[in-house]
């Protein structure tokens, strides 16, 4: 088979995957960019008005967004990194105990990742009720329940939202944390340990350099996911109180479904995925140097 031939043969066995990403992404983008220039409501998208960029301008221009980006960043920014930290904590100090007790504990720590946001919304909706909730009784035992608001105040509904976050998405962090530190030949820390390096060097020197690229990988799918993030806030509080735990979905889902302006739901949603993009273009680019690598 000459070279064109290869060519020809791999261009037609592509084209399916080709096919399917333009069905499924690329025009369904298309129509929410060219949707997002017009006002209009579901159902009556025929007789939509022309509006141009006036809805990514009053983006711009709106209280209420700008709050909810930060919100968004603040979230992203939080719960990634306590993912990260403690994802990798508990991995490094499992791997330092035998399996017989590591592979139990390690199981039980990824029970949270088998249930679905949604419902993780709603245990901690009830953890967090200051009626019945057990964190209350908790605090109300060392006198602390008075001073801690949980969802129902703007101070702490969005770490308490973090919280439920981190405890379920943790495990992640932590299942693929332990298969990068799989990968780090014993001999090295072996080696470490002859020349007298201590835990803290050992992990410093050698264990988080040899997972950068996991780690790397890791900031960048979880980052991305806490961007987007949606169904835990709206089982816990729907962006509330007083718009306290408002992200861009949440904005854009009220937007669209709550007051009917299709059109901003649509600018909004393509202005989160052009922030992503900013945000996480720098480590999608390192990324595929660390693969080529």
């Amino acid at each position: 088979m000459t070279r064109s031939n290869r060519s020809y043969l791999a261009g037609f066995l592509v084209l399916p995957a080709v096919a399917v990403v333009f069905l499924a992404m690329i025009v369904p983008l298309g129509y929410a960019a060219v949707m997002s220039l017009f006002d209009f409501q579901i159902g009556r998208e025929n007789s939509g008005t022309f509006v141009g960029l006036k809805y990514y301008i009053a983006f711009f221009q709106d209280g209420v967004a700008l709050h909810s980006l930060y919100i968004t960043l603040a979230f992203t920014v939080i719960a990634l990194a306590l993912e990260l930290g403690l994802g990798i904590g508990i991995a490094v100090l499992l791997s330092g105990i035998p399996e017989r007790l590591s592979k139990p504990l390690r199981a039980i720590y990824s029970m949270p990742l088998l249930v679905s946001p949604i419902i993780v919304g709603l245990i901690w909706r009830y953890l967090y009720d200051p009626t019945f909730g057990l964190l209350y009784q908790w605090l109300g035992a060392v006198g602390l329940a008075d001073d801690f608001g949980g969802l129902a105040k703007p101070g702490s509904a969005l770490f308490s939202i973090i919280v439920a976050d981190v405890w379920q998405t943790t495990p992640f962090i932590l299942l693929v944390v332990t298969s990068g530190l799989s990968t780090i030949p014993s001999e090295i820390y072996e080696a470490a340990r002859m020349d007298g390096s201590g835990f803290l060097r050992t992990l410093v020197r050698i264990t988080l350099p040899m997972i950068g690229k996991v780690i790397l990988l890791l900031t960048l799918i979880r980052g991305t996911d806490a961007f987007r993030v949606f169904d835990i806030i709206y089982a816990l509080t729907n962006g509330g109180p007083a718009n306290s735990t408002m992200s861009l979905s949440i904005l854009a889902f009220k937007k669209g479904f709550e007051q009917y302006e299709m059109g901003y739901a649509m600018a909004i949603s393509l202005i989160t995925m052009l922030i992503l993009i900013v945000l996480f273009a720098p480590l999608v680019k390192r990324s595929s140097f660390m693969v080529k690598e």
